[in-house]
């Protein structure tokens, strides 16, 4: 027993695991778990290339767009015919973004291309007969036959005032009680009839995809399918209806020809009648002048000559001038009822622009079409006394936006450069470039975007070249930082990122000096010192992060849950939780 006493004084090395390993169980071991705020430093690499070089005058500036167009300058009172265009949509130049009503005009075009044939038969008449002594008494047979022409035509004028007194002011009206205070349908068109008199419509249930249809009655009997928002026939002389969205089945409304219950049927009673009366008028100064004209006819049966015919050419000659004119401005009154882009851009501010729909000219009309913005933008900027006087129009500009910095600059070109400074502090003069974008750039150009502008002085093309952001300058020497010795896990990180970490600042790079050529505001000529495909830091920055931190000991175990447990077989002995760029 005694020698078992003097060897348990000595623990022997088995005992002491046996007690280390025991203790493991009981807390003598511990893993203890924490936060920690970590530095982490990142570094933009790339390998160096070639490329342009560019430096000159740098300047800020803003975008904006080459030309904007307020369409409403083109609003007419007419219904429109045509919509080609929506909201933030592009429109080629050139083409109609929208189209009035042409209905009259195509009239009064027809008209002017009769004229113009009856001018030329006239002057061809004219022309045969000059050398004919009985062409004056010709002419005054062709010229009653004229005035003969011209009563038919004011009594035509006549058939068409009284189309016209039943056409104004037509509106839908409330057939009975039950569609008062509704939203009444919108009738437009041009009835061609020449009976007064009433058309009856009345709404009901219908397999059609609105659910209603419409029966026509007196003037005319029809049955139409009801098209919310789309106009409709209404007979068959012309009339159109556009039923509102809250149309329902038993909705009956009336159209009165000529509108009775108008505030403007007085006034528009009384032009009909003037117009009438001045036709009639007309009608009897023809019928007199026919009379005069025989009683001529009679005379020149023993007069004529020459002179008085040639007189007669001239004037036919004039009078076929005057009938081109009118042609032509008869033409271009169609043209203007077509609004047609003059540059290529988006639309943006349309409002309520919808097939139907009547324009007015008033401050408060919800119809608002619009405004045109170009394609084509500007980087207006401005340079001060010293600087004004060294560009010149069409000098090369670069223009880099900042909220795209990493995007390759885009290349325009001066257009314009104020003869006048501002009249706020220190002298500026206003410069503006047109941007000239590439085919193959992505930028969405917009108004108000900040621009960095390089007035371009000096230029190379084709050059090994550097981001200046690489160059460090120091005891008047310029060097960079070579990238080098990199492992199998940092040359993928480069790969995939074209970034590196390091958690110590550290970076497997040295420097080297360069000798530099131009250098612009963005990047800088490398004459020697380093050769193409070589990579290099572009740029660095640091990060603050948190970090998950894994100790280990002898002590009183702490407890961890399964979560902390998991985080450090993931992480090791460290593992970063805040935003940090991939590994």
């Amino acid at each position: 027993m005694k020698f078992l006493s003097q060897k348990l004084k000595k623990p022997s090395i088995a005992v002491m695991l046996l007690l280390i390993v025991g203790g493991v169980g009981y807390g003598i071991y511990y893993y203890k778990y924490g936060k920690a705020t970590v530095t982490a430093t990142y570094a933009v690499v790339e390998k160096i290339g070639q490329g342009t070089v560019s430096s000159g005058i740098v300047a800020s500036g803003k975008i904006v767009a080459a030309h904007k167009l307020d369409l409403n300058v083109y609003k007419q009172a007419q219904r429109i015919e045509a919509v080609n265009v929506v909201n933030g949509g592009h429109v080629a130049q050139g083409a109609t973004i929208l189209s009035f009503d042409k209905s009259s005009s195509y009239v009064n075009v027809e008209s002017s291309r009769v004229a113009l044939t009856e001018k030329q038969l006239a002057l061809q008449n004219q022309q045969e007969n000059s050398t004919d002594p009985n062409a004056t008494i010709r002419t005054r047979q062709k010229e009653i036959a004229d005035l003969k022409t011209s009563i038919t035509q004011a009594e035509q004028d006549t058939v068409i005032a009284y189309r016209d007194f039943l056409n104004a002011d037509l509106e839908a009206q409330s057939y009975d009680n039950r569609t008062l205070g509704k939203t009444r349908p919108t009738v437009s068109g041009l009835y061609g009839g020449t009976v007064a008199g009433t058309y009856k419509i009345d709404v009901y249930s219908s397999a059609a995809a609105s659910r209603y249809s419409y029966q026509v009655s007196g003037l005319e009997t029809d049955i139409k399918s009801v098209l919310l928002g789309t106009a409709t026939k209404i007979g068959t002389k012309g009339l159109e209806i556009v039923f509102p969205s809250n149309v329902s089945s038993g909705d009956t409304w009336t159209v009165t020809l000529p509108n009775t219950d108008s505030p403007n049927y007085i006034k528009n009673k009384e032009k009909y009648d003037t117009t009438v009366r001045h036709l009639s008028e007309a009608i009897a100064g023809y019928k007199i002048d026919i009379a005069n004209k025989e009683q001529e006819l009679k005379n020149l049966q023993q007069t004529d000559g020459s002179a008085n015919r040639n007189l007669d050419v001239s004037k036919a000659q004039a009078q076929l001038q005057e009938a081109r004119v009118q042609l032509s401005q008869n033409y271009n009154v169609v043209k203007e009822q077509d609004i047609v882009a003059p540059f290529s851009g988006t639309i943006e501010g349309l409002e309520n622009v919808v097939v139907g729909a009547i324009p007015t000219r008033s401050t408060n009309d919800p119809i608002v079409l619009g405004t045109l913005i170009s394609d084509d933008f500007l980087a207006n900027f401005t340079l001060g006394a010293v600087d004004i006087t060294k560009v010149t129009v069409g000098q090369k500009v670069l223009v880099t936006i900042t909220s795209f910095p990493n995007s390759d600059p885009l290349e325009a070109h001066i257009t314009a450069i104020s003869s006048l400074p501002d009249a706020t502090g220190v002298a500026q003069y206003a410069v503006q470039a047109l941007i000239t974008p590439p085919a193959s750039s992505t930028l969405a150009l917009r108004e108000g975007l900040v621009a960095d502008v390089v007035i371009v002085q000096q230029e190379k093309q084709n050059v090994t070249r550097i981001p200046l952001s690489a160059v460090t300058f120091a005891n008047k020497k310029a060097t960079v930082q070579i990238i080098s010795d990199l492992t199998a896990s940092q040359k993928a990180q480069i790969e995939k990122l074209g970034v590196l970490r390091s958690d110590t600042g550290v970076f497997p790079s040295y420097p080297k000096e360069v000798t530099l050529g131009v250098t612009g505001a963005f990047y800088a000529e490398i004459l020697s010192g380093v050769e193409v495909g070589t990579t290099i830091i572009v740029s660095k920055t640091e990060k603050t992060e948190t970090a998950v931190v894994q100790q280990k000991g002898f002590g009183p175990g702490r407890p961890h849950d399964e979560q902390s447990n998991t985080k450090s077989s993931a992480a090791g002995t460290k593992t970063a939780t805040g935003n940090s760029a991939p590994q």
